[in-house]
């Protein structure tokens, strides 16, 4: 009787080995990714394994799904949940993913406004894996003006003695304060107002062509029709004349101990911020001022 017992306990524990396996993965212990939350593929995070494809499918799922620092023993937990009977063995303990745009603007642009974005291999990669002891370094020569550059990636493993080139290009660009039409705006709307607009951010390759303050807006007409939710371009806008020949106006005369204010008659029309020379309309004394606001000339003293 006790051999048979001896034998039924064998088959049992030959039955569970035989349906318990065994397999291995080496993940990179870090990846870029060239756009924020891009999807994996089990090549993209795994330099070695003898698991079945499913397995690494599944660790690739998991992976894509995730952000930041994801740890090996939350990996095997997570397969087990659909592979109950494969004993995984994951290395290393972390792996961190990381945005590449964000990695080479901390190398080489942090603490200004731009940015890197549209970033495509030379090489033809998804993402970049780089193994326990390699280091990333970001060359660019012209990095720090706008338009599409070509990058370069230093992959070095001190330990290892080891050095890999890998090529990119990528957009350098700003990221700027905008403004936005709230509606439709014609270009027969007399002049432009503060409510027209709400702010916003973008990336720009021509910063210096957007509207970045509202402020004088309403001296302002557009010239074309500006679309709901268009940025808004400095080549949209139209001075309008805020004084007009042989129109009084409101002259202010400004110093330290004098504001007095009396009318004269502009020799010409002119735009916000221009000089024009006024006559006095009792006395026909021209005198220069600038211009301020609608009707409005100030000279200073």
């Amino acid at each position: 009787m006790r051999k048979v017992f001896s034998c039924i306990l064998f088959l049992i524990s030959l039955n569970a080995a035989a349906e318990t396996q065994s397999c291995g993965v080496q993940l990179f212990s870090k990846v870029y990714r060239l756009e924020n939350n891009q999807s994996l593929n089990s090549s993209d995070l795994i330099q070695a394994s003898d698991c079945d494809s499913m397995i690494l499918n599944k660790i690739s799922q998991i992976v894509s799904g995730s952000n930041g620092t994801i740890s090996a023993d939350f990996l095997k937990r997570e397969v087990a949940k659909d592979f109950s009977n494969i004993n995984l063995d994951i290395s290393p303990r972390k792996t961190a993913l990381l945005d590449l745009n964000s990695s080479m603007r901390e190398q080489l642009t942090s603490g200004t406004n731009l940015y890197f974005l549209d970033t495509k291999s030379l090489n033809g990669l998804r993402t970049v894996g780089l193994v326990e002891g390699e280091q990333l370094k970001v060359n660019c020569e012209s990095c720090s003006t706008f338009g599409e550059k070509n990058v370069k990636l230093d992959i070095t493993n001190p330990i290892a003695n080891t050095t890999r080139t890998l090529w990119f290009t990528s957009k350098i660009m700003a990221k700027v304060k905008v403004f936005k039409a709230r509606r439709n705006i014609s270009f027969q709307q007399k002049h432009l107002e503060a409510d027209d607009f709400y702010a916003d951010e973008i990336y720009s390759i021509s910063p210096d062509n957007v509207v970045t303050s509202l402020e004088n807006i309403h001296f302002y007409k557009s010239n074309k029709t500006i679309i709901q939710g268009a940025v808004v371009s400095n080549m949209d806008l139209q001075a309008v004349n805020l004084v007009n020949f042989g129109t009084p106006v409101s002259v202010t005369l400004k110093n330290a101990n004098i504001n007095l204010s009396r009318k004269a008659v502009p020799t010409r029309s002119a735009l916000f911020g221009e000089t024009i020379e006024l006559k006095n309309p009792t006395t026909n004394k021209v005198i220069s001022g600038k211009v301020v606001d609608y009707n409005k000339v100030v000279i200073e003293l």
